[in-house]
Parts: C-alpha cells; structure tokens; sequence
C-alpha cells in the first residue's frame, strides 16, 4: 500500500486546477461608463454655472426692481409689463430641467459602471456620487423656491 505515486501520475491535468483568467496579472483598465458618468458631472457643473450666470446678467440688464415696486412692497407695474420683461428669461428656465437629467444618466451610468467586473470602480464611483450630490442640490434648491412661495 505504500507505493510510491508519481506527481504526474496523481494528477493527469495539471492545468484543472489553475485558473482560468488569472486577474492578478492583467490590470484592469478604468470603466469608459465611469468616464462618461464624471464627465458627464462636469458638464452639468460648468451648465449649471453658465445658466445661472446667464440668468443672472440677463435679470441686472433688462429688469430694474426698483422700479417695479413701489414703497409699499407692491408691484407698481402691470402683470403683463411683468411678462414681457420675464419672457427673455423663459427660455433659459428651460435648460435647468436638461441639466437635470443630464444627472441622472450620469448616475445610471455610473451604477452600471460599478456592477460590471473587470474594470477599476474609481470613475463610476465618483460619477455616481457627484452626480446624485449635484441631483439632490439642485432638487434641495428647487425645494426651498417652491416653499418660499407657499407651492408646495
């Protein structure tokens, strides 16, 4: 019973046990959807920003408050003056919502960046977190407008 067995007798497929795709020797290469998913954040970022700056130099050269109202706090124009100086503005108003969801397809992007395997997680998870911080501002910030004017 004590015979001597041959290690390439024991085992006749010595590759059965190793591996089949060895991860330690092949480095894993950044997620292009975690890429996309920052990049994305940036370029709601610099939106954002450009919007509001726009808004902003748009409302100090077409709109002079003071005259608007008078001493008591009421509006001294009419509503349709009101319009008419606000309707430059409109259309400005309407890119907030894209920035929006240009959020939040950079945080689904994100996401699936970070269950696919095989690729390093450090844009997905940055993309996905900048994203929602920048989806939850903004939603905070909607928030306190709409109960600034009794809305919600």
């Amino acid at each position: 019973m004590s015979e001597h067995i041959d290690n390439h007798e024991q085992f006749q497929n010595k590759n059965a046990f190793t591996p089949i795709h060895d991860q330690g020797s092949i480095p894993l290469k950044h997620s292009k959807l975690g890429i996309v998913s920052f990049i994305l954040f940036l370029v709601s970022v610099v939106a954002f920003i450009g919007v509001s700056i726009g808004v902003v130099i748009l409302m100090s050269k077409d709109i002079n408050f003071s005259t608007m109202f008078d001493s008591n706090g009421e509006l001294a124009i009419t509503e349709e003056e009101l319009q008419d100086k606000f309707k430059p503005l409109l259309g400005y108003l309407f890119l907030y919502p894209l920035i929006l969801i240009i959020n939040v397809i950079g945080i689904i992007l994100g996401i699936t960046g970070l269950v696919r395997t095989g690729y390093k997680k450090t844009f997905p998870i940055l993309g996905t977190v900048f994203n929602g911080l920048a989806l939850m501002a903004i939603l905070v910030l909607m928030v306190i407008a709409f109960a600034q004017n009794n809305l919600v």
